[in-house]
């Protein structure tokens, strides 16, 4: 219970929140009231799909930093965390954690997660996903490398009275590509190679399917009242923290 505010004792309030140092000073009598703290429940998603490693450094480094630390400050704010990983199936690694001590059990099972797959957002979310009654929070960490099925994602997520945030994370490569010439170029989740010649009108095409890749983003998360953050890799772990944590209300004044 938090301290909320003052107000006129009434006949029948509790004779116990009559704060006496008031009444000392001004003679009358004043109650305090108080407000429940809610608790959270807070499931920290985590896309482990072969594009994720990707970069310099790997995004998927990078997102693993950023599920910790998401993880640890629910955890030292005694709310429930759940952390799973998806790429064309949702994985649990740890449900309702609490506490700020189980830190460590997070960590040692996010060492143990490597990225591997191609994503699928239909059929990794087509199930309920578990929730507490209460305020309940979806993080999703993901490069949005494949953004089909999205829709149905969130659809399915929002249906289930999730409070959905979307963290889209980048590498710097794919934001603000340098290189130029001949290259064979890899999908890292299909396999599939094609061979390129990358020049300046080729590159300035790239960036402008990119940056309309990242406004349709954008563009549904706003039409469905979801948070959107876009954060890179090669940012310190405290930029893309406090970008992520500013976007959409995730922390609150306590």
């Amino acid at each position: 219970m938090e301290f909320s505010d003052y107000r006129h004792y009434t006949p029948g309030d509790e004779i116990r929140y009559i704060d006496w140092n008031v009444y000392a000073r001004h003679g009358t009598l004043f109650v305090k009231e108080f407000t429940a703290e809610e608790n959270v429940h807070a499931s920290i998603v985590l896309d482990v799909s072969a594009s994720m490693s990707f970069g310099d450094p790997p995004k998927f480094e990078a997102a693993r930093e950023v599920v910790a630390a998401l993880g640890y400050i629910g955890l030292a704010n005694f709310d429930t965390v759940s952390v799973y990983t998806f790429s064309d199936r949702l994985a649990t690694l740890r449900r309702f954690l609490r506490g700020r001590a189980r830190i460590f059990e997070l960590l040692s099972e996010l060492d143990r997660v490597e990225p591997g797959g191609s994503s699928d957002f239909r059929a990794a979310f087509s199930a309920p996903l578990p929730r507490l009654k209460g305020r309940s929070l979806v993080l999703l960490v993901t490069d949005f490398y494949d953004a089909g099925g999205l829709a149905e994602a969130l659809h399915s997520l929002l249906s289930q009275r999730f409070e959905v945030h979307l963290i889209h994370l980048l590498a710097r490569e794919e934001i603000e590509p340098q290189a130029r010439g001949r290259y064979r170029l890899l999908d890292l989740e299909s396999g599939r190679e094609r061979d390129v010649t990358l020049r300046p009108d080729s590159v300035e095409r790239y960036r402008r399917r990119f940056d309309a890749h990242c406004r349709e983003l954008e563009r549904t998360a706003r039409e469905r009242e979801v948070a959107y953050v876009r954060i890179r890799s090669d940012e310190s772990i405290e930029k893309r923290i406090l970008d992520v944590v500013r976007a959409g209300g995730i922390l609150e004044k306590r």
